[in-house]
């Protein structure tokens, strides 16, 4: 046996299985090295495959600390085996914690990787509207691996599992989408100048400047009622997410020009006859 020999299998640390020489430390120091250089490699790709999508760092960042811990773990891996640790029989002792631990944070996962799917595919960006299952109107201010941020019509913020993204049926808008359709419903009183309503709902609604005029609104009569004709009217707007103050100021554009024109909203009445 060389002096190098001699000097590589130089014994620091004997115990059971476990033994360390300066060969192992060499080995280790090597795995080391390549990890962090295995890990550059990938943070590189990572940043380029962002710059050509237009994505920003948080866009990625999350899922490569994820692979930067799978390979710190193979790694760790290595450096038991380096030692004389039995990897195998560490795996089998602990498949118990292993399973408990994966039916404890099953839900956890299953938020992380809708997050992840969320975040390739790009279904869902900041600064869309959501429509929850439960019919919560919903702005989306941020977007993490697990949760997403949003913000209501009442400016309350709402923390929404990534998983109901994935889950539930939702209704959204995209916040370059340009205009979207929405109604009003009215009843006025039988007898009306069916024209001349249709008209005024129009004009009411032109009226608004968050109304659009590439398209122009329509007034259609849809059924009759007990005691109305019930009206629609269908405006065009890119407001999507203060809608329903637009649609208020434009029913009391309604009112004001209802009662310039002498039309009349009715209420509820029933004729009861005596014998």
């Amino acid at each position: 046996m060389t002096r190098l020999e001699e000097f590589l299998s130089y014994r620091l640390i004997h115990y059971n299985s476990i033994d360390i020489t300066v060969l192992s430390i060499l080995k280790i120091l090597l795995v080391i090295i390549v990890t962090k250089i295995i890990l550059v490699f990938i943070r590189k790709a990572f940043f380029l495959a962002g710059k050509r999508r237009s994505l920003d760092e948080a866009d990625w960042s999350m899922f490569y600390i994820l692979i930067k811990y799978f390979i710190y773990l193979l790694g760790f891996t290595f450096i038991l085996n380096i030692i004389g640790v039995d990897v195998t029989m560490l795996i089998a002792g602990s498949s118990a914690l292993l399973i408990g631990l994966g039916i404890g944070i099953k839900q956890y996962l299953y938020d992380l990787f809708s997050g992840m799917i969320l975040l390739f595919e790009r279904k869902i960006n900041i600064g869309d509207i959501i429509e929850l299952e439960d019919g919560k109107i919903v702005k989306i201010t941020d977007m993490g691996m697990r949760f997403s941020l949003g913000v209501d019509r009442d400016d309350v913020i709402i923390l929404i599992p990534n998983s109901n993204f994935i889950s539930d049926k939702i209704i959204f808008w995209k916040q370059h989408q340009g205009i979207s359709r929405f109604r009003i419903n009215v009843g006025v009183a039988y007898g009306s100048d069916t024209e001349l309503v249709s008209k005024t709902l129009i004009e009411a609604a032109l009226m608004h400047k968050k109304v659009s005029k590439k398209k122009t609104p329509i007034a259609r009569l849809v059924s009759f009622g007990d005691s109305s004709l019930d009206f629609q009217l269908l405006f065009w707007s890119n407001e999507k997410f203060r809608i329903e103050q637009v649609k208020s100021e434009i029913n009391f554009n309604i009112n004001k020009l209802f009662n310039k024109n002498g039309i009349t909203i009715p209420f509820p009445q029933r004729d009861v006859h005596m014998k």
